[in-house]
């Protein structure tokens, strides 16, 4: 099915964002990467069912950056995209995300959950939780460094380390990859550094609208135990996907129907 292309202004920001389908709302929110294209299977796959959004991070690829883009948070993604999915009147929605997209939805839940039906977070960047703050420090160094450099550990870091099969990543094509030569010095200045995961989410926070939670099977163990120990707070069960860190490129078919069970609920 088509996308249907528009753009939308809403904090400031004059999102590129991608429409697909009819039905109840799913939100399809990128991670680190900050570019939409990645979600182009999943999206026709729920198509049939859903009213499928999804869109460019702010200062990613097509959308522009914030009035006075600084160091961003786990609660400002939250309202920008809040606010965003308020202006196209397209509440209540379910909302998926992995990594600091899992962050998002997490912080949705708790700031915004009378525009959350339902949250579907995979694998969180959780990275205080755990305590390990050699991992936070070495994130945080990324930001000293020039932006050739940069580029070149984030390619690396991005197509080998988080995804089980780099040439999927790879598939996804040449203006993806294009594009995200600059999104990753983006990232690297406004997104990761300390402060972005800025909420312990308690009990009452989980529990406040519906979430599922899945880890990567083939993950770095720290960053699954670290999304455990939070989920356990509100008894979430954790399911086990067969992939890394973006299901979306690995196993796109996969987390189509992970999607699909848990926004029908």
């Amino acid at each position: 099915m088509p996308s249907n292309t528009f753009r939308q202004n809403a904090a400031g920001i004059d999102w590129y964002c991608e429409l697909r389908g009819t039905g109840p709302t799913v939100v399809l929110i990128p991670s680190g990467e900050g570019d939409c294209a990645s979600f182009g299977t999943v999206a026709e796959a729920l198509a049939d069912d859903f009213t499928v959004l999804t869109f460019d991070m702010p200062g990613f690829s097509r959308t522009t950056a914030p009035p006075n883009f600084g160091p961003v948070n786990a609660t400002l993604l939250a309202d920008q995209i809040a606010e965003l999915v308020q202006g196209l009147g397209m509440t209540p929605a379910t909302f998926y995300g992995c990594s600091s997209a899992g962050l998002a939805v997490l912080s949705l839940s708790t700031g915004h959950s009378e525009i959350v039906r339902n949250g579907i977070v995979h694998e969180a960047a959780l990275v205080n939780e755990f305590g390990l703050p050699e991992v936070a420090e070495a994130q945080f160094g990324l930001s000293r460094l020039d932006d050739e450099v940069i580029v070149g550990i984030c390619k690396d870091l991005f197509r080998n380390k988080l995804n089980l099969n780099p040439q999927l990543w790879d598939h996804v094509g040449p203006e993806y990859h294009q594009r995200l030569e600059k999104n990753y010095v983006t990232w690297v200045r406004h997104y990761v550094w300390r402060g972005l995961e800025d909420h312990d989410y308690n009990a009452e926070d989980l529990t406040r609208r519906p979430i599922a939670w899945s880890i990567g099977g083939f993950s770095e163990v720290w960053l699954g135990i670290a999304n455990l120990r939070v989920a356990q707070r509100a008894n979430i069960n954790v399911e086990v996907l067969p992939c890394r860190h973006f299901p979306q490129v690995e196993i796109p078919e996969v987390l189509a129907n992970h999607i699909r069970k848990h926004a029908a609920r």
